[in-house]
């Protein structure tokens, strides 16, 4: 494997643990709202009717392996 550092460029942020540079890992889209438990069994897909998408843009600190979620910008 190379450096990590090739693959997942500098964020511009230092890690608030540790103070290294993040690496920005890009976005990632999570599932917010719907239904959960024996509701989804019933309805099936009628019960995601509720949910949405929401974009986070993913950090990552190197040394200390944490991650940090961030609104996109714009």
């Amino acid at each position: 494997m190379g450096d990590d550092n090739e693959e997942y460029p500098a964020a511009g942020v230092d890690c608030l643990r540790c103070g290294v540079e993040l690496r920005d890992l890009g976005p990632a889209e999570f599932r917010i709202g719907g239904t959960k438990g024996g509701w989804k069994l019933l309805f099936g897909e009628w019960a995601e009717l509720g949910e949405d998408l929401v974009t986070i843009d993913l950090l990552a600190c190197q040394k200390c392996r944490h991650i940090e979620l961030r609104l996109p910008e714009g």
